[in-house]
Parts: C-alpha cells; structure tokens; sequence
C-alpha cells in the first residue's frame, strides 16, 4: 500500500498548500499577538504540528509499509471515485457507511474498500474523504489537513490555560504545543488525531459557556460537534471527560456563594446532584457507547490483560496484574495501570527506537513528577487538586484518563498513542503546581524580610 500513497505529485502539492496556510497562519498572528503574547508560539506551534503529521506518514510509507494511517487514507480514495462515478451512491454511503448493502456500489475501477461496518472506522474514513477532497486526493497534503484541524482544538486548549495562568504562558505552551509523543501521534490521519482535537474543542466550549458565561450559541454547536465525534470513535474518552467537567461546574458555581456555612453545606448536595446528572448521561447514551458502558467496561479489561500476556506481542505487552470483572478488582489494580499509561514503557523495556524514544519522554515526566513531590513533601501535594477549579478538572481527567487506558490497552504500542489526551493536562497540571509553590515560597520570603524593607 505504501508505495500507491507517495508520488512526485504529493511532493509537488506540499510547498503550495504549506504557502496559504502559513499565509493565513502569519495573518492570524499578526492580527493577535499585541494583546496575546502567547501567539508569539502560534506559527511555530502550527509548523510543529504540520511536521509531526508529514513525519507520520512518512514513518508509515516507508518504514511501517502499511497501517491504520494509509487504510483510511485508501478508503478516503475509494469513496473519492464513487462520487466522481455514481454520485448518488456516493452519498448513501456516506451517510450510512461501507455496510452489506452499500459495499457493493465499489468496484475495481473504484477500489475496494478496507474498512467494513464499524462505526468508529468509518467516521475517519468520513473525515480522510473530506481532507482527500479538499487536499486534492494527496496522502501528505491530507495529512498536513489533519494536523491543521487538530491544532486549533490543541490551540483553543493552551488559551484556556493561558487565559488562567499567563504568568507561566512559556511552560504551557510546551504542555500543550511541544510534546513530542503528542505532536506525533496526534497530528497524521489517525483516530488519535480526531479525538485529541475534539477534547481541544469540547474543553474550550465547555469553558466558555460555563465558566465565562458568553458566546453562548455558536460554542454550543462546537460543544455538541466535539461530543458526538468523540462518542462515535473513542467513547471512554467521553466518560473519562465527565467527572471532571461536573466538579468543575460544582466548584466554580459554589464558590460564587456567600457564605462559607452555606458554602460548604451546598458541595456536597450539588455534587449528589451533578452524580446523578452524570449517571443519567451515560444511561441516554449506552447505545452510542456499546461496549464501553461499565459492565461492558469491566469485561473488556480482564480480557484485554489476558490478551496482552500473549506470546504474540513478543515483550512489547506490560502486565498490571490478574484482574477480576469487578469494581473492586479494579480499583485494587488502579495505581498501577495509571503509572502505566503516564510512564511506561520505562527505557529499559523499549524494543525499538520509537518505544525508546518513547521511554526517554517518559523518564522526562517522571523526573517532573518526582521533583514536585519532593517540593510538595509528597502528601502536601493533595491540598492543590482544589487550590483552582481548573486545575482540579486537569488532575480529575488525567488521572480517570490514564486509569481508564492503563486497564483497557493491551501493549506499549497502543499505549503510546491512546494516552496522549492525559499528557498536556497532566504536565501542565506540574507546571501550574510548581507555579503556585513559588509563589507561597516568595510570599513566606517577603515576610521573613525586615519591616523597613518591605515597606520600601
């Protein structure tokens, strides 16, 4: 497949899709950077992005030779012809998918279709055919599209963050822009990609309706878009969302309250009620979630982890123990699979150069972590999960997250790629933590200084 998917007239289409878009990028830099300085990352944060999508697709043409990537990429192309040959088919299938009735409008002169029937599949291919569309049927422009698309749910994310914590725009930035794993992984034509931006786009709708309390209608259409798209490809994403979106409403909403009586009176009841709010939810939409509904949920991992034992992974598997189909048994076994998805594999259990390059970031994060703990004497590191409501969601979702991955992903090589969600809410979450210990050591600094100092 790898061979069909680069030409001379991809390479010809790069440099002119890459002209207009850092055209439009430089405009949009342009237009915002006086009042935004942290716009001065936007362009570069763009290029990174576009890059990590072209070295994606090139890892998979040449070195993979095939894969999920060039699948779609394929499909995409499929679906292309039809619309050219039998219009008419063409939107039959696009909307109701590559199902019994609908693969048989493919032929030879159209291509056959690789994926079949499932919903999660056949909603990138939806995706790839539009990129294919406007990107003129190029595997590398089509990708460059993607990352494009996937930047602005990322960007819309580092603003919200920024619009928070502008002291500490610089090291956000990272978290959000330049973490190598997610501008990898979250940049070519991959379910990854679709998901990570849709998390983007929900979490700055969600604030800006409920926090900021403004531009109500057109943030709710990007927040009913981003759902549905992350229910129809990876739904636990979605239930890995919910907890810490509700405590965020709770807490920022009871903080408006006067009164630290009815303050702390009013917590718990509107937690209870947002509990059940949650549960509602997840009850309307068991049919949109399929088997990631909790008993579903509580099967999957138990025979996920005794896949993952299987000869067939040749060491590329991580163990978190025998798991039971219980809550219990899960909750026994939840530290370990969120150490797994936030640090492993550990450099010495990578078995090629991307799980080493891998490794090497996650001992980067673990150093990061220890170093907080040390700062915060490990357990003084609680009190910050509630020092702000933004904050608490960050922590709240990374950890549900990682959780939810660690006990339902089968080897590192899945791993590496579903875990990057948690990976800028996690790092930044350190980075605001370190924030606010220097700014308790400066204050306990300025109270220490002499009366006459001070005052002048």
């Amino acid at each position: 497949m790898g061979f069909q998917a680069l030409s001379v007239y991809d390479w010809l289409l790069v440099p002119f899709y890459l002209f207009f878009i850092f055209l439009i990028g430089q405009f949009i830099k342009r237009k915002h950077q006086t009042e935004f300085p942290e716009y001065k990352y936007f362009l570069t944060g763009l290029a990174i992005k576009i890059i990590g999508a072209l070295s994606l697709a090139l890892i998979y043409v040449l070195y993979y030779k095939g894969g999920d990537t060039l699948g779609y990429f394929h499909d995409a192309l499929c679906w292309n012809r039809l619309l050219i040959q039998n219009p008419a088919a063409f939107f039959q299938v696009f909307k109701e998918g590559t199902n019994i009735d609908n693969y048989f409008y493919f032929s030879q002169s159209t291509g056959l279709p690789i994926y079949y029937k499932a919903t999660d599949t056949i909603n990138v291919v939806r995706l790839a055919f539009l990129a294919t569309l406007f990107g003129a049927n190029s595997f590398l422009v089509a990708s460059m599209l993607f990352a494009v698309v996937s930047f602005g749910g990322i960007w819309k994310m580092y603003r919200v963050f920024v619009s928070e914590f502008p002291v500490i725009y610089n090291q956000l930035a990272y978290s959000f822009l330049f973490i190598p794993s997610v501008v990898f992984w979250g940049s070519g034509i991959l379910k990854d990609t679709i998901t990570l931006s849709c998390v983007g786009y929900f979490f700055s709708s969600f604030y800006i309706i409920f926090i900021k309390r403004k531009k109500f209608f057109s943030n709710l259409i990007g927040l009913i878009l981003s759902s549905l798209l992350i229910l129809s490809i990876k739904p636990y994403i979605f239930i890995a969302l919910l907890p810490g979106v509700l405590i965020w409403t709770v807490n920022n909403y009871v903080s408006r309250i006067q009164g630290s009586f009815v303050r702390a009176t009013a917590t718990p009841v509107f937690l209870l009620i947002s509990s059940a709010f949650a549960y509602v939810i997840l009850l309307m939409l068991s049919g949109q979630l399929g088997q990631y509904t909790l008993d579903n949920l509580l099967e999957k991992a138990v025979v996920t982890q005794v896949d993952l034992k299987a000869d067939y992974y040749r060491g590329n598997s991580f163990d978190i123990g025998n798991l039971e189909p219980t809550v219990g048994s899960l909750l026994r076994h939840s530290h370990l699979a969120i150490e797994a998805a936030i640090f492993r594999p550990y450099l010495w259990e990578a078995n090629n150069l991307v799980m080493f390059l891998s490794g090497a970031e996650n001992l980067w994060f673990l150093f990061f972590t220890i170093i907080i703990l040390f700062k915060t004497k490990i357990f003084g590191v609680f009190p910050y999960f509630v020092k702000h409501h933004l904050l608490t969601f960050s922590l709240t979702f990374s950890i549900f997250f990682a959780f939810s991955v660690g006990v339902s992903t089968s080897n590192f090589g899945s791993l590496v790629r579903y875990r990057i969600p948690i990976l800028p809410f996690y790092i930044s979450s350190l980075y605001i933590i370190n924030y606010f210990l220097k700014e308790k050591k400066a204050s306990q600094e300025f109270l220490k200084m002499p009366a006459s100092v001070s005052a002048a």
